[in-house]
């Protein structure tokens, strides 16, 4: 009888324990992620390192402005983040940039005039075949850019139906591999982040979990989930990464019955925080593959860790 009892109790305090666990992590990451502001209100991949600017600031405030905390240092991000838009709509030119811009900014409410040009900036380098490149209209069309984009068209309002979603839509399920991943660039290797963001572009934008474009690649990220719980870039002979474990939840958090996938995750993200409240990763390509505890890190586990919660 006891024993019954104590397995009674262990059931009804796991997801209470597992709750917990997550917001010691982000409890932790957020006050590494605070003291690394600049003074001018923006955030940098990894301070001293890489100058500051949009799109980690973007990261910053979308997770400050999720938590509802620290709305002042979240503030002086979105002053930093509208004074930095171009005239073309544009922040640097860059399609992801552009998109994150897009993504805080609704989050926090605010700087419609902002989110309007961006996404006239974003229709307008949209390839004819509706795919998003890394520059502008340079460069060959990649899926991780056309998703972070989908992200933020949904986030600001457009609907399904709407052209530049639609086109995106189409291009992005003409990517899948016939392992069921999806390459960066149309037609090359699976890689767990460019999946990742896949699958989280079309379940937001109203594609069934149970069409095949879906399916098959949450079958494939499932495969690069390792023992530990951490996810890796790709199926085999590399090891797990807490940025794309980050990337894996953000998209698995849009599905129903991945639960055990994510706290395994929440696990793997536990035991590699530091003592500051930040991760180290490979995975930002500034990095040259060489791991770095970073910021850029820190505040993706901070945004999935949060959207879960």
């Amino acid at each position: 009888m006891k024993k019954y009892i104590f397995l009674t109790i262990i059931i009804i305090l796991f997801p209470f324990i597992a709750f917990s666990q997550s917001q010691d992590i982000v409890k932790k990451a957020m006050d590494h992620i605070v003291s690394v502001q600049y003074e001018n209100g923006a955030w940098s991949r990894l301070k001293g390192e890489f100058p500051p600017e949009a799109e980690p600031t973007s990261w910053a405030v979308k997770v400050l402005k999720m938590k509802k905390a620290y709305d002042d240092k979240a503030d002086k991000g979105i002053e930093f983040i509208l004074k930095d838009q171009r005239p073309d709509g544009s922040w640097n030119n860059n399609t992801a940039h552009t998109a994150f811009a897009i993504i805080a900014l609704k989050q926090a409410g605010t700087g419609e005039e902002a989110i309007k040009k961006g996404i006239e900036y974003l229709r307008n380098v949209q390839d004819e075949a509706g795919g998003y490149k890394r520059i502008g209209k340079e460069g060959a069309p990649l899926t991780i850019y056309t998703a972070v984009v989908i992200n933020a068209f949904i986030d600001a309002g457009l609907k399904r139906n709407d052209p530049a979603v639609r086109m995106a839509l189409d291009w992005l399920m003409g990517c899948q591999n016939p392992d069921g991943g999806y390459g960066m660039p149309k037609g090359s290797p699976s890689l767990a982040i460019s999946t990742a963001w896949v699958i989280r572009a079309l379940v937001m934008a109203g594609v069934s979990p149970t069409t095949p474009f879906v399916s098959d690649a949450v079958e494939w990220l499932s495969k690069t989930q390792k023992q530990s719980g951490g996810f890796a870039m790709m199926t085999e002979n590399v090891p797990e990464d807490p940025e794309v474990t980050a990337y894996a939840i953000m998209a698995l958090s849009k599905l129903k019955d991945k639960k055990d996938l994510i706290d395994k995750a929440k696990g793997y993200l536990a035991s590699v925080q530091h003592e500051d409240g930040s991760f180290t990763s490979n995975t930002p390509i500034q990095f040259n593959k060489t791991p770095k505890k970073n910021t850029q890190t820190t505040l993706f586990v901070a945004w999935a860790l949060t959207e879960i919660e």
